[in-house]
């Protein structure tokens, strides 16, 4: 098997020269990491090194026009001071859904090699309707940072390195009436009802405006929101909002509001800016290490630890193959601050080079002072 996933992107490469029913691409990424977390009331800090080679491999097989299937996994190799630490492994090797489909075949002497299978589905299109069942991204989310409708998929923005997002064991219909409306239905079991998620969406179009309706049960609540997406003028607007109350048997035992607004805007010069806000009634009101919010796992119900949030970013190209982006959210209930700059080198076709910072702030012993910082360093060859 091991032997196998070194020999995938070869084979993939030369199936891309001859377009047939089989699509195989993916990508190879080298990721370093220096994590840096002051140690409270010492004038030390703790400095970890890490590495990550990180395969991805994506087959999709189409029978005529309607049918589609799809495996698509990705597999990692960490070695490094962390994967030295007690229930590293663990860690990583998470899934919350029905059936496992990840291996760890080494986690012993600081090195980790893990596989999972996060797609493997089968999709069945035709005419106005759209039927898929298995492991699938189900995308009900309307900003770019915060999605409080995202009721089967929240993913942590921290997150950078894993683009396609974690997929999710599920039965979803799609019902197309008009070209601009959809209705969606979807069913995700689980082994237990606290996480299961059975929900709807309902999509159309007024005036140049998309807007969406859901309603459904979220482990353990009864969720019901909206969103839109639109134009001010030459200024994108878009904003999503779920409520969730908590039905009998529910580990939460109080009702919940998540509401975000984004607002982004390009220039001709390709100068990109964008600003989103949120409100979290779940978010805590303590601020936190590096640790907890960069690698923790959410939902769509408690997206950040503040109740109040804001994220502002600034991206565009300094060269035809440099492009700098800089961005931050601050924690407005408990002061807590990141800093997220980036630059991204496009070394030729196919090759790109990232630096890229996450640097945190909030409140401690000492007062406002740094909880921590991560750099890291990719190298990323797609095929």
């Amino acid at each position: 098997m091991a032997i196998l996933l070194l020999f995938l992107p070869l084979w993939a490469a030369a199936q891309s020269e001859a377009p047939k029913k089989f699509q195989a691409q993916g990508y190879v990424k080298f990721l370093q990491t220096n994590s840096f977390l002051p140690v409270p009331g010492l004038d030390t800090t703790l400095k970890f090194s890490d590495n990550l080679i990180h395969n991805r491999f994506n087959l999709h097989y189409y029978q005529g026009k309607k049918w589609e299937f799809a495996l698509e996994m990705r597999n990692r190799l960490f070695y490094g001071d962390q994967v030295r630490q007690a229930g590293y492994g663990d860690k990583i090797d998470q899934y919350d859904g029905l059936i496992d489909l990840s291996t760890r075949w080494i986690d012993e002497g600081g090195f980790l090699l893990h596989s999972i299978i996060d797609r493997a589905y089968v999709n069945y299109s035709h005419k106005k309707w759209d039927i898929t069942l298995g492991r699938q991204r189900i995308n009900w989310g309307v900003n770019l940072v915060w999605n409080p409708n995202d009721l089967f998929n929240a993913y942590n923005f921290l997150d950078f390195d894993y683009e396609e997002r974690a997929g999710r064991d599920a039965l979803r219909i799609q019902y197309f009436p008009g070209d601009l409306s959809r209705l969606e239905v979807a069913v995700s079991p689980a082994d237990s009802l606290e996480g299961m998620v059975a929900a709807a969406c309902y999509r159309f179009n007024v005036k140049g405006y998309d807007f969406q309706f859901l309603s459904g049960y979220h482990r353990g609540d009864f969720a019901v929101g909206g969103g839109w997406e639109g134009n001010l003028g030459q200024v994108g607007f878009k904003g999503e909002g779920t409520y969730f109350y908590p039905l009998a048997g529910s580990v939460d035992s109080t009702s919940a509001l998540g509401t975000s607004l984004t607002l982004d805007y390009m220039f001709g010069s390709g100068l990109y800016l964008m600003a989103s806000a949120l409100y979290n009634s779940e978010g805590a009101n303590a601020g936190m290490s590096q640790g907890g919010f960069a690698t923790g796992q959410l939902t769509a119900r408690n997206l950040f630890p503040a109740e109040w949030a804001a994220y502002s970013n600034i991206s565009g190209a300094v060269h035809p193959l440099v492009n700098l982006n800089v961005g931050a959210i601050y924690g407005l209930t408990n002061n807590l601050l990141i800093l997220l700059p980036g630059v991204t080198y496009s070394i030729k076709e196919n090759w790109d080079i990232d630096l890229i910072g996450q640097i945190f702030y909030s409140d401690g012993p000492a007062g406002f002072a740094s909880q921590g910082a991560g750099v890291y360093l990719r190298l990323k060859w797609s095929y």
